[in-house]
């Protein structure tokens, strides 16, 4: 049989009252299956679709509903974080080749709920600016916009649905008491968390540019950075001649890392040449959070030096 939408959909409102309307209760064949679906998510594994027996629905529904419990319960971010992104991607290969019907239903759900507009299909302002992914393409002034509405196409509001998806996944409700299956498991799930999260920078404070920190803190806490925020990143520590080793250990933190694709865009960079963008270019993507007038990140060390001479010799 094919998937039903409870199981391509596992986070939604049908699937929940499936689970709670079923007397299906913890076991092992499910935490084990729960643990599977954490891990494949840490390694960046994609799961093969394959059919689903109806007998078998409740398990995958049930391994769902305890892999984020054991979440909520670790409260580890890269887990959550790396989860959340694995799930989305899921959802929304399901979504690509779905009925018109289902994406209606499952948009509703989302809150995406795209209409006709002088024969476009366009979304609400608010909607699209809630789950539009960072990323310049979908930046408003690029769009095309008109009487609060911004037209889209369907793999575009595929897209905003997956990143709906990612945002619904990172919000766990805390869970102080679960049932030791879930401790026990938990703890299984731990050993597989990397020991240290982010390898230190051997930078001494206040020789990155506050664009830079800001960058580098959201690695730190497994926050996703776009294609631009990347890239500039990259071009950054490479040309502070940082390890690339030290670099691959950053990038490693963020939750949908891909080890083989970020090996190959470093290796660009470098083979590539490319020089750290102005801080014009920073601004129009969006990465630029301080007036610091000194046109490129690189030119921070001068700045901070000539900030210093100022104060010693006033002082």
């Amino acid at each position: 049989m094919e998937f039903s939408f409870s199981s391509k959909y596992p986070f939604t409102s049908e699937a929940k009252q499936k689970v709670e309307g079923s007397s299906l209760e913890l076991n092992d064949e499910i935490m084990e299956r729960a643990v599977q679906r954490v891990v494949a998510a840490l390694k960046g594994e994609k799961e093969h679709a394959y059919r689903l027996h109806p007998s078998d629905e409740l398990i995958e529904l049930g391994s769902y509903a305890a892999a984020r419990v054991m979440l909520a319960y670790l409260k580890n971010r890269f887990l959550t974080g790396r989860f959340a992104v694995a799930e989305a991607k899921r959802a929304s290969s399901f979504m690509r080749s779905d009925s018109e019907e289902n994406i209606r239903k499952l948009g509703d759900e989302l809150g995406i709920k795209p209409t006709e507009f002088e024969g476009r299909m366009v979304l609400p302002v608010s909607q699209y600016v809630s789950f539009s992914p960072r990323s310049v393409d979908y930046r408003l002034i690029f769009r095309n916009v008109a009487k609060g509405f911004v037209e889209v196409k369907r793999p575009e509001v595929i897209r905003l649905m997956e990143e709906a998806v990612r945002i619904r996944m990172e919000a766990l409700k805390p869970v102080q008491s679960p049932p030791k299956i879930i401790q026990e498991y938990s703890k299984k799930l731990m050993v597989l968390v990397p020991k240290e999260a982010v390898m230190k920078m051997s930078f001494k404070e206040g020789d990155n540019p506050p664009c830079i920190e800001k960058l580098l803190e959201q690695a730190r806490a497994h926050q996703n950075l776009n294609h631009q925020a990347r890239w500039a990143l990259a071009v950054y520590l490479l040309s502070k001649n940082v390890s690339m080793e030290k670099v691959h250990s950053i990038f490693s933190n963020l939750p949908d890392y891909d080890e083989k694709k970020t090996k190959y865009q470093l290796e660009h960079v470098v083979k590539r040449g490319y020089t750290m963008p102005a801080c014009a270019t920073l601004l129009s993507y969006g990465i630029c959070v301080a007036d610091c007038r000194i046109g490129s990140p690189l030119n921070w060390k001068g700045k901070v030096e000539n900030w210093k001479k100022r104060k010693s010799s006033s002082s």
